[in-house]
This record gives C-alpha cells, sequence and structure tokens, in this order.
C-alpha cells in the first residue's frame, strides 16, 4: 500500500504567523518561491523533471490552417498542421533572420518562413534555403523541433532529449467502453504546482464548494472527512472518508506525477450505495511559464459519473461545466460573493510563496506532494526508478481514483477510527486490484465493502 501518513500535527506550522494584533509591520517581508519546485524553464531543475514526460499543448480544434502560437515550459513555439495533416512543433523564430514562424505558410511537408523561405520540416530538418540556393544548410542542420502525438482531441509534445522519449500514457480510464473523453483547455494565471496542489487538498471542498461558497456540487461535501494519503506506483491518492447519513462515502483522488490528476464523479450526493466509480476528469497542470498554466484533459460522460448534471456543451477551449473554473465564465463581484477554485488558487499569488504559510494537520497531503515532487526532481537526475509515470509499459495503465458508498450507520465507539479503517480497506483493495479488469476490480471493491458492513 505504501506509506499512509498518520501522524496528526499537534500544533500549528508557522510561516508568517503573527503573535499580536495589527502586526502587520511586523510581517515577513522579502520571502521568496520555492525555485526548484516551482520554476518550470529550461535547465531548470524542475523543467528538467517535466520534460521526461508527454504533456498537451493544445486542443486539436483549436490548430485549423493557420500556425497557432504556443507557450510550454517558458519556450516559444510554433504548432502547425502540414497539408498532408502531420503536426509540427518548432521553435518559433526561424533560424535564418528569427523572423516568427507564426506567419509561415505551411506545405506538404512543414512550413515555409514568410520572411526568406526557408522551409521547415516537422523534424526540423531544413528542407530548402531558396534566398540562398549556394547555402550549404539545407540538409545538413536542424531547426529546433519536438514530436508530438494526437490523441482523442488533444495534441501532445515530448519537449525532453530525444535519445530517450518515453512512450505516451495510455491509462485504464482512456479505454473504459463507456467513456465519452470530451477535451478541455482553461488557463489559470498562476503556477503549475498550487493548480496540482488543490487536487490534495480535499477538505477544502467542505469550506469553498459547500459552506462558505453555498452549495457547489452536494451538501454532503460539506461534511468534514477523515483523511490518509497513500504512495501509489504513480504518485499518490488521498483516501478521504465522509460519513452521510446511514452512509460512508470512500473517495480516492490520485495524482499522477509530475503534474497529472485523476478526479472523480462531481456531482455525487452520497445518497445511494456505489461501487469503484470512476472518474469524471484527466487532467495535466501543464506549465506555460512560471507563473501562467494551462489545465487541459478531458471531462468524461458516461451514466454513472453524470446522470442529470453534466453537460458536453459547456466543454472546451476555455470552458467546462461546473462553477469556479475560469476568469471570464461569471462578472467579478459574483466571483467575489461565491468564489471557486479559480479564485482561490490564482489569488494564492502568481507564485505561491511556501514560505509564508501556515501548515496545520489538513494540509498533510500538500506537503506530502511538494515532498514527491522534490524527490522527483532530485532521483530524476540519477536515473533511479521513483514514484511517477512509467516511461516504457504494456498495456493500459492501472490508475486508482474512484468512489465507493457503502451502508453503514454510525457506531457506539470511535467512529473517526471506523471511518479511517473502512477507507484504508477500501483503498488497499483498490491498490491490490490494479492488474485486473474494470469490471473485476468495480467485483473486488463491491465485495470488500459487504465485509466492511459487518465490521
Amino acid at each position: 500500500m505504501g506509506n499512509i501518513v498518520a501522524k496528526k500535527q499537534s500544533k500549528l506550522d508557522k510561516g508568517s504567523g503573527l503573535e499580536k494584533p495589527f502586526s502587520g509591520y511586523h510581517a515577513k517581508r522579502g520571502v521568496t518561491e520555492d525555485e526548484e519546485l516551482t520554476h518550470v524553464g529550461p535547465g531548470t531543475p524542475g523543467g528538467e523533471y517535466l520534460r521526461l514526460y508527454w504533456q498537451p499543448v493544445a486542443l486539436s480544434s483549436e490548430l485549423g490552417e493557420l500556425p497557432l502560437n504556443v507557450v510550454m515550459l517558458g519556450e516559444e513555439l510554433v504548432l502547425f498542421r502540414t497539408r498532408k495533416g502531420k503536426i509540427g512543433l518548432l521553435d518559433r523564430h526561424c533560424s535564418h533572420r528569427g523572423a516568427s514562424l507564426e506567419y509561415g505558410l505551411t506545405s506538404d511537408e512543414g512550413i515555409v518562413c514568410c520572411y526568406h523561405g526557408w522551409h521547415y520540416a516537422t523534424d526540423g530538418r531544413i528542407i530548402e534555403t531558396p534566398n540562398d540556393p549556394t547555402c550549404k544548410v539545407a540538409g545538413n542542420l536542424f531547426h529546433g523541433a519536438y514530436p508530438t502525438h494526437e490523441y482523442e482531441g488533444i495534441i501532445f509534445a515530448y519537449l525532453g532529449a530525444p535519445d530517450d522519449i518515453a512512450d505516451f500514457p495510455v491509462f485504464d480510464t482512456f479505454v473504459e467502453s463507456d467513456n465519452e473523453m470530451v477535451p478541455f483547455s482553461l488557463p489559470m494565471p498562476c503556477n503549475w504546482l498550487q493548480c496540482l496542489e488543490n487536487t490534495q487538498d480535499p477538505i477544502h471542498s467542505c469550506f469553498l464548494h459547500t459552506r462558505v461558497s453555498g452549495v457547489q456540487f452536494g451538501v454532503s461535501w460539506g461534511e468534514l472527512p477523515e483523511l490518509d494519503y497513500v504512495k501509489t506506483p504513480l504518485g499518490m491518492m488521498n483516501i478521504n472518508v465522509r460519513r452521510w447519513k446511514d452512509n460512508l462515502w470512500i473517495r480516492t483522488t490520485e495524482d499522477m506525477l509530475p503534474n497529472m490528476n485523476q478526479t472523480g464523479s462531481l456531482w455525487l450526493a452520497a445518497e445511494e450505495e456505489e461501487s469503484f466509480t470512476r472518474v469524471a476528469l484527466t487532467r495535466w497542470m501543464m506549465p506555460v511559464d512560471n507563473t501562467n498554466t494551462k489545465m487541459i484533459g478531458w471531462r468524461y460522460f458516461n451514466d454513472r459519473i453524470d446522470v442529470k448534471e453534466g453537460d458536453k456543451s459547456q466543454v472546451g477551449l476555455g470552458k467546462i461545466d461546473f462553477i469556479g473554473q475560469t476568469e471570464d465564465e461569471r462578472p467579478y463581484e459574483e466571483r467575489q460573493r461565491v468564489p471557486g477554485d479559480f479564485e482561490a488558487i490564482v489569488s494564492q499569488r502568481d507564485i505561491a510563496i511556501h514560505g509564508l504559510e501556515n501548515l496545520t494537520i489538513s494540509d498533510r497531503g500538500v506537503g506530502m506532494l511538494r515532498a514527491m515532487v522534490r524527490q522527483g526532481i532530485r532521483v530524476s537526475k540519477t536515473g533511479r526508478k521513483y514514484a511517477s509515470l512509467p516511461r516504457h509499459f504494456d498495456g493500459p495503465i492501472a490508475t486508482y481514483t474512484q468512489d465507493t458508498i457503502i451502508k453503514k450507520p454510525q457506531c457506539n465507539g470511535d467512529e473517526s477510527k471506523l471511518m479511517r479503517e473502512v477507507g484504508r480497506e477500501i483503498a488497499k483493495v483498490v491498490r491490490e486490484s490494479d492488474k485486473l479488469s474494470p469490471e473485476e476490480r468495480k467485483i473486488a471493491v463491491a465485495k470488500k465493502a459487504e465485509q466492511l458492513i459487518e465490521l
């Protein structure tokens, strides 16, 4: 099962805590971001780590006949589709005199610079230099280029070293027969890490999504959960157990390092028994640069996840079908009165300053995630194995996000202990059944749930 973080903090982990009223004058000044974790440009520790994996560039629907300017991991690039349909991703500025290839003309083989006609293939090969036919560059030198892969409406790129390209990851949730995958892309004007951290802070849903802003998903989300955090082969997941009436709702939400997340059902009411209900979202927190992120992924639609509330027409470029995810979806004053994830995450500053935070026991998942990302950054340099996406694999990669609801009235003893035990047992079978088919995993979880009713 990995290491379950069970120790509880006995006091506040002070960052910028002040001990007297009206002490703004004495607040810490000059504290800066954790560059190792948050900076993503070429040559930075975090940037090199992220470059070991495929990252989403854009939705397929964004790429028409004209080239598209994109920025990934601090690099200015141009994305285009040749007349024969092949996708290219090149350094934006022409190798000749630096004109932007966003004004280039696509060809059967690649793209032609508007300034002097230099012609580039999708792999960066310089095909032709018509302004100087005697030039020896053509056929001998390459312009900066990156491999691409198009999958289910999203274009991905690999920005790492070309001599060790990872396999494109295909997860079990991608191939489940009843899923319709609808791609989306949401801009987040802040650092990528704080977007990912939100996924390992399940207690925020009690307040941001229920008690403070009103019920945004379901009344049961407002119940304080019992929490554990577990390492997985891909990264980590939280075990989030809520009491709702006579039911226990066991939710596991995972992050696949370095920058992926899968999240379960959005509007689950916890009123009816469920077994191993899978994901509503798969998403990458793709760093544009240090202070901007694109959250790109798929909303899943099927009979178990979205019976009434889901709306496919509201999912796509700059939009998604649940509240509080973009700046443009509502007027500013409304967002002040009823904030969502966007407001809470982005308002932490362009880059969250960890040294000014005051962490408590409910932030164990955030602390664990930061530690694992830091470990990934450092260990990746050595070539040793660590918890993260596999670089090479056979068959779909097993994942661990799910919701299970069992009928379990309150006990006369230690309710919190009971909830933690039930959560651990469900998470254990979810983890240990990862070699089974989706239907077999569902049966295994349901069998364990029946046993736990008698616990």
